[in-house]
């Protein structure tokens, strides 16, 4: 008998576990044929599903005692399905792995407790096993889990120590406690039950770590590691990564024609900044390169600032009302992020908090990368910063500390972000983190070499520089509650709210506070309101005027040849009118005289007013300034409108033709009180005829106003 631990090509390496068909687990050992139910210290075959004994196993048979109790993240193949070649190797364990199988084994194996004195009062002195009443059984995180984790460390892993180990192993505890996942939380917290500080206990102390892996889990579990004869993990090489981005440095567009794609639904969901792809430590450490996954930064977009319903910003279960400030989540922890975000300066707002839905409701509230995971809360990434209501805690990365004040229904949250001046290669590595119109919106690999990672850096330190000197600072209802968060990572920062079972809050961008923050910070930086963000048109260049003008004096051209022409055609119809009078009989011309002015009397007048339905008498400069009827325009009206605004007013008369049923008629001949067919007077000349077209124009149409403004297609951010 002998272990397969090759590839298929003979090489050793790091990859991810092919998805197998979904198989039944059977409670039967393939070795033995006994039951193996109710051991704890079982793995299931891969291929036939049969849950084997350790101790069965051919190929663990000198190492079987070191296996600890409910420790099946193993990628295993029995004797009958490999034809005696049996397969056995370790998968990559994550820090919930590794506290959920130190709880089992405290848990089930009392002589695995750690025991004596503690030399160098690393772990703390309180420690378990505590039991309070609910027949579960407490251990402290440091003095126990802790501790257990750090005399078995070569079991786990081939890495080093960071310094924020421990730190780690705390984060994993109060993530996946029952506060933060009630449906199916693996860890119970002394302290939130019984008022014990660092007291945790497993929720289910029956059930394998393993059966928490969701289907996306199982998928992404990877092969990492071989066995000595011993027992030893042997680390195996990783694959290579060719088609994998680094830090966005290219400039070059796709091809012209390429489509830009919307980021889909669900863009950010799954474990998409832990998946060796996006920058976790093993992945990092493996392609010898310092990196994490993250999703390009958009430019903010038109209108006021707002809680962003975009799949960008906010995840498809959260509820953000009409008003786009009131905003809440039914379930577990989802995050929402405000449409405009900062990369510099220092920036505020406020958080309204409403009453719950639920009873059980909560928050956290604060800043966040769009990288930020949006199917998590706010804190939850090295992206993102927030506080929590109740108890106080504040969050970065997972961890969580002491601080602040709780608070709820009816209190304000101050949130006020400081980021220093940007240099140029800060200011340079934030525009090559951007999205370029053209190209798919999609996760790209952040990355800097691994000789810049500090040398004794915990191997979750991102790749993100720092920027000195900037800082997060909370006030609740006015009052200051000091900085919680100081030398934030480099990147472009949103509101952000993350709400739990039902949690609610109006949020309040400016610039009118309930409790303004102070006037300046960092002695000369003024702070400013998120609505002040809001982006508009820059103002014309001097480029751009001499166009306008250039085509205002084409259209007055033209539209001075037009004049000339219908100048000739009136003319001639005001000679043949006129010779038609001459030969009218005596009797119909006294007639025409008594009811109306000769011809020549009537073109003067046409030419110093409008004809009204009372009189055609030449006006008074009075009547001439101040027409009786609005929709009566006269010439010294329609000279000092053109005078005025010429330019505009031909550009109006070219392009907004009067409608059929306009207040003035397009020939003012049609205003005659008489309805008979006789001619009363001679038609207006074609000056005063188009000016009164130009007077009696509707003003520019909104669409004529905003042609020369970008459309969203034209807009990066338009994805």
């Amino acid at each position: 008998m002998h272990v397969d631990n090759s590839s298929e090509n003979g090489e050793d390496v790091v990859m991810k576990d092919k998805l197998l068909p979904k198989m039944k687990q059977v409670s039967k050992c393939s070795y033995c044929e006994n039951n193996s139910g109710e051991s704890l210290k079982t793995v299931p075959c891969l291929e036939c599903g049969s849950r084997c004994h350790i101790d069965c196993i051919n190929c663990t048979a000198k190492f079987k005692h070191k296996i600890l109790l409910g420790d099946d993240f193993f990628h295993f193949k029995c004797h009958k399905c490999t034809d005696g070649n049996e397969r056995f190797r370790r998968y990559h364990l994550s820090w919930v792995d590794v506290v959920h199988i130190t709880l089992f084994n405290l848990t089930h194996n009392p002589a695995a407790r750690p025991s004596g004195a503690d030399p160098s009062n690393q772990f703390g002195g309180e420690h378990g096993p505590q039991e309070y009443g609910d027949s579960r059984v407490y251990f402290h995180y440091k003095a126990d889990v802790a501790r257990f984790i750090d005399q078995h460390w070569a079991y786990f892993w081939t890495k080093a120590r960071g310094e924020t180990w421990i730190n780690s192993a705390s984060s994993a505890l109060s993530t996946n406690s029952t506060e933060n996942v009630p449906e199916d939380g693996r860890f119970e917290s002394g302290k939130a039950k019984y008022n014990k500080n660092g007291m945790w206990a497993l929720t289910d102390d029956l059930r394998f770590p393993s059966s928490y892996d969701s289907l996306q889990q199982q998928k992404t579990r990877t092969i990492m590691y071989t066995f000595a004869e011993d027992g030893s993990l042997i680390e195996l090489r990783t694959q290579a990564t060719n088609g994998r981005r680094k830090r966005r440095t290219d400039a070059t567009p796709k091809a012209a024609g390429s489509r830009a794609k919307k980021p889909r639904a669900g863009a950010h969901s799954g474990n998409d900044y832990a998946s060796p792809g996006a920058g976790s430590k093993r992945g990092a450490r493996a392609r010898r390169a310092w990196s994490i996954g993250m999703w390009p930064d958009i430019d903010n977009p038109q209108g006021p600032a707002h809680m962003s319903r975009e799949e960008t910003h906010a995840a498809a279960q959260y509820v953000i009302e009409s008003d786009r400030l009131t905003v809440w989540n039914d379930k577990g922890y989802r995050m929402a992020k405000a449409s405009h975000g900062v990369e510099t300066g220092a920036w505020y707002f406020e958080a309204q908090i409403l009453p719950g839905v639920r009873p059980e409701a909560n928050l956290r509230i604060g800043w966040s990368q769009i990288s930020g995971e949006l199917q998590a809360p706010c804190g939850y990434d090295v992206f993102s910063y927030s506080m929590r209501a109740s108890p106080c805690t504040r969050f970065h990365a997972a961890i969580g500390s002491h601080y602040g004040v709780e608070f709820g229904p009816g209190d304000t949250i101050g949130v006020l972000m400081y980021l220093p001046e940007l240099d140029n290669d800060e200011r340079q590595d934030l525009a090559d983190r951007k999205w370029r119109p053209g190209e798919r919106y999609r996760q790209f690999t952040y990355s800097r070499p691994e000789s810049q990672r500090p040398p004794h850096a915990d191997d979750e330190l991102p790749p993100l520089p720092v920027l000195a000197g900037s800082e997060l600072v909370y006030f609740k209802n006015g009052k200051c509650l000091g900085p919680a968060f100081q030398k934030l990572y480099l990147g472009k920062y949103y509101p952000a709210i993350s709400s739990y079972m039902g949690g609610k809050v109006k949020v309040n961008l400016g610039p009118d506070f309930k409790f303004p923050p102070p006037a300046v910070w960092h002695k000369d930086t003024k702070i400013q309101a998120i609505s002040e963000l809001e982006f508009t048109l820059p103002e014309p260049t001097k480029a751009d005027e001499v166009v306008g003008e250039v085509n205002s004096a084409e259209v007055a051209g033209e539209v001075k040849s037009a004049e000339a022409v219908e100048s000739a055609v009136e003319v001639k119809s005001a000679e043949t009118v006129e010779a038609a009078e001459t030969a009218k009989p005596t009797e119909t011309v006294e007639t025409v005289d008594s009811a109306e002015p000769k011809p020549e009397l009537a073109t003067t007048q046409a030419l110093d007013s409008a004809p009204t339905t009372d009189s055609i008498a030449e006006p008074t400069p009075e009547t001439a300034a101040e027409p009786t009827e609005p929709k009566h325009v006269t010439d010294a009206d329609a000279t000092t409108d053109v005078t005025q605004d010429e330019s505009s007013s031909v550009m109006d008369m070219t392009q907004n033709q009067p409608s059929a049923d306009s207040a003035v008629p397009a020939d003012p001949s049609e205003q005659s009180p008489s309805d008979s067919g006789e001619v009363k007077s001679s038609p207006p000349s074609a000056e005063l005829k188009s000016k009164l077209v130009i007077d009696v124009q509707p003003e520019p149409s909104t669409d004529q106003t905003s042609s020369a403004e970008p459309t969203n297609d034209q807009m990066p951010n338009a994805i």
